[in-house]
């Protein structure tokens, strides 16, 4: 009897493991983001939240939890249960980066992670104050070389942080770096002139330069970009082999069982790939590039190799 009620339960086992499935999710969503509102990897993570509500009936709620580059966001969402209702919406900076750009993490991208997809991507743009007499790079470097140290450019993740690096490696100019929490506040501050310069994604920027408050001089592909062909890129002006791309991608915390994995990258797919939310990405400067996890995961070793020899190239040492 007591080998007939062991076989019973494990035989039972496969059964109620589906009915766990079936009965996710177990409640509201959270879907954390490593920067502040109005970046484009808020606006990601809002449209993810929103086709989330619309595949599960549930509320997908966004938090926002800028600083440390993204370092803060990644812990928490790290060390959250994987059980499918915490979410990780983040930038190449927190998923690749930050391995690069700092000594020590709190977390580690490849091991405390599973990939799900790359949601979008896009270069970084070379923005500056439109009272800064520049219209080009090359002024803007000429500029710099007659007023060494005087320029300021802001920065608000690894990505951005190291654009501005590159610029003075490639450039040969010395400007002063400030660092804010996300890449709004940067172009913010840009745009009021506290900071002369600094380097964004267009969902984040373009809007900006159409309405003529930030001017945009270069483009960071290394051929201009297809949502932006009458920007020229920075290499064409002059800056050699500068070219980085920013990219935002979702993350969940390792061990997320299959079943639920798999209907979680469903509904995401879904929402991303939706046309409406295609098209308003494209108008604002970002392509929708979706990628198995597979593929993700190269992305994001490929990403921190790139940016140990950028900083090697710019002279910065991790922090």
């Amino acid at each position: 009897m007591r080998r007939r009620s062991l076989i019973v339960g494990a035989a039972a086992l496969p059964f109620a493991s589906a009915a766990k499935a079936d009965a996710f999710p177990n409640g509201p969503f959270r879907i954390i983001v490593p920067f502040g509102p109005g970046s484009a990897t808020d606006q990601s993570a809002r449209n993810v939240a929103e086709g989330l509500n619309k595949a599960f009936g549930v509320p997908a709620v966004v938090e926002n939890k800028p600083g440390a580059n993204g370092a803060i966001a990644a812990d928490v969402a790290a060390k959250a249960k994987p059980d499918g209702q915490t979410i990780f919406v983040c930038s190449n900076t927190a998923a690749a980066s930050n391995v690069a750009l700092m000594k020590s993490l709190p977390y580690d991208p490849l091991k405390d992670f599973d990939p799900v997809t790359i949601i979008g991507r896009a270069p970084v743009f070379m923005i500056v104050n439109p009272k800064i007499e520049a219209k080009t790079a090359g002024e803007f470097v000429a500029l710099c070389k007659r007023q060494p140290g005087k320029i300021n450019f802001g920065s608000g993740s690894a990505s951005t942080r190291i654009s501005g690096e590159l610029l003075k490696a490639k450039a040969g100019i010395d400007m002063l770096h400030v660092p804010y929490k996300s890449t709004p506040a940067a172009l913010q501050d840009t745009m009021a002139g506290h900071v002369q310069m600094c380097f964004a994604d267009p969902v984040t920027s373009l809007p900006q330069v159409k309405a003529g408050t930030v001017r945009c001089l270069g483009v960071g592909s290394r051929g201009r970009y297809p949502l932006t062909p009458d920007i020229p890129t920075l290499i064409e002006q002059g800056i050699p082999d500068f070219g980085l791309m920013t990219w935002t991608g979702i993350l969940m915390p390792r061990g997320v069982p299959q079943p639920v994995m798999a209907k979680l990258r469903e509904a995401m797919l879904r929402a991303i790939t939706d046309p409406a939310y295609v098209e308003r990405q494209a108008q604002g400067g970002s392509e929708i590039a979706p990628c198995t996890p597979e593929e993700m995961r190269r992305i994001m070793v490929a990403e921190i190799e790139l940016y140990r020899e950028m900083m090697k190239v710019a002279g910065i040492e991790p922090e």
